[in-house]
């Protein structure tokens, strides 16, 4: 949380600081979407449940997966354009971002013994973050539309990181539900470039992580960074 007030202070600083230096403000409102996944040596594509048949619960073995699943956010941006068409802008709202990882299938253990059945499903890492995006960019202005390409660190705070995982096998289903949360905070590389016109426009932006998500886990090799393809909607408020 102490780290969350830090960005936001130094946001809220150097907003003040081009204040003066601005010719335009602009308030956006953005509906988010886009695509959310992990990178890194410790990243799987396919994996399987772990599941007590004494306890009749489980986990996924890694749930850290390269498969993209489609996440959503709401946001508003306040930004100043400058004389030269400099951009500063700054950025907050709340978005769940999903990564998938396949499930083939599921270990099993009675309490005596160990099994495994062959499964087909999918787990999914729901990550709910507050995210503060401070950028600097350009406008390009082409006549009755505007390119706006902007650079800048998302600092999102973890709220919830949960695994919902389910595979079914030939004899029944099997569910899971576990908090995953290893982080309170992921800082992110991002670039991004919006196309408006009059109120209204579209965007497209890339963010890639560098917090380690598996840092706290012991023996082997632990690396997952988030990365996201992030596209949306926009309106102009102000």
């Amino acid at each position: 949380m102490l780290a969350m007030r830090r960005v936001l202070l130094t946001g809220a600083l150097v907003a003040l600081i081009f204040a003066g230096y601005g010719q335009t403000t602009e308030l956006t409102a953005r509906l988010n979407s886009g695509t959310y996944y992990f990178t890194g040596e410790s990243v799987e594509s396919v994996e399987q449940i772990n599941y007590n048949l004494t306890t009749e619960d489980g986990y996924t073995n890694n749930p850290y997966g390269n498969r993209m699943a489609l996440s959503y956010g709401i946001s508003a941006t306040y930004s100043r354009i400058t004389k030269s068409n400099i951009r500063l802008g700054i950025d907050g709202g709340f978005e769940l971002l999903r990564s998938k990882i396949d499930i083939n299938q599921v270990s099993l253990w009675d309490g005596t013994e160990a099994t495994v059945e062959e499964a087909s499903g999918r787990s999914i890492m729901n990550n709910a973050f507050l995210n503060v995006f401070p950028s600097l960019g350009y406008r390009l202005a082409l006549q009755s539309i505007n390119l706006d390409f902007d650079v800048g660190l998302d600092a999102a705070y973890c709220l919830a990181s949960t695994e919902r995982g389910k595979a079914t096998s030939s004899t029944r289903t099997y569910t899971t539900v576990v908090d995953r949360k290893t982080l309170d905070m992921d800082i992110r590389g991002r670039y991004q470039l919006t196309v408006s016109k009059d109120r209204m426009g579209g965007y497209l932006g890339f963010s890639n992580g560098i917090r380690n998500y598996r840092g706290g886990f012991a023996g082997g090799t632990n690396l997952a960074f988030s990365q996201m393809v992030r596209f949306g909607l926009i309106y102009q408020l102000k």
